[in-house]
């Protein structure tokens, strides 16, 4: 059995089974619009990658990352829904830790959303991610109209700095200078 991943770097060579997946495996607070998605495939932002998983040649699901400094973020991942619980999940993010050689760096619903998010957070601690509830973070809106989300954060390891991290998030991936819990989701 093989995995593989292949990067994405035009939004038209974009399966729509993957773009569905997206669609589908996130909801509208927890993603970008399409248009914007389909801007940083194409290049709009250095540093971020689309990656399509591919299990034994086969379309199986995706992870889209933002290379920060010193770590490697995570933004979203999914397979598609025939494939969970088969562990091809589990071997794309080790693999993937394997391959950059970085600590991984992910937010994920609070436990307290519900059993799912328990779920997500006990596959990332199985696959040696660590959550930080103490830490206080706000999932910037995505854009108007979508809503800001209390978020927890997870890393691969114990050296990537939460403060940076979230600077990183808030600026880059956001495009936020202010933290949302205080009011301000004002666009660089």
């Amino acid at each position: 059995m093989k995995l593989e991943f292949e990067k994405i770097t035009t939004h038209e060579r974009l399966p729509i089974s993957i773009l569905s997946l997206y669609l589908l495996a996130f909801p509208a607070d927890e993603r970008r619009p399409c248009r914007s998605l389909f801007q940083l495939i194409d290049g709009a932002e250095k540093g971020f990658d689309f990656r399509i998983i591919r299990w034994n040649g086969e379309l199986a699901g995706f992870m889209t990352t933002w290379n920060g400094d010193g770590f490697l973020y995570v933004e979203h991942f999914a397979t598609l829904e025939h494939l969970r619980g088969s562990g091809i999940g589990g071997r794309a993010l080790d693999r993937l830790r394997i391959e950059t050689g970085l600590p991984l760096l992910l937010e994920v619903e609070l436990p307290e959303s519900g059993e799912l998010a328990c779920r997500r957070i006990e596959f990332y601690r199985r696959h040696g991610l660590v959550p930080h509830p103490s830490y206080r973070y706000m999932q910037p809106a995505y854009a108007s109209g979508l809503s800001p989300l209390p978020m927890m954060l997870m890393t691969s390891c114990g050296d990537v700095d939460l403060d940076v991290a979230r600077d990183f998030l808030y600026s880059r991936v956001y495009g936020v200078s202010e933290h949302p819990s205080a009011g301000c989701t004002c666009e660089i």
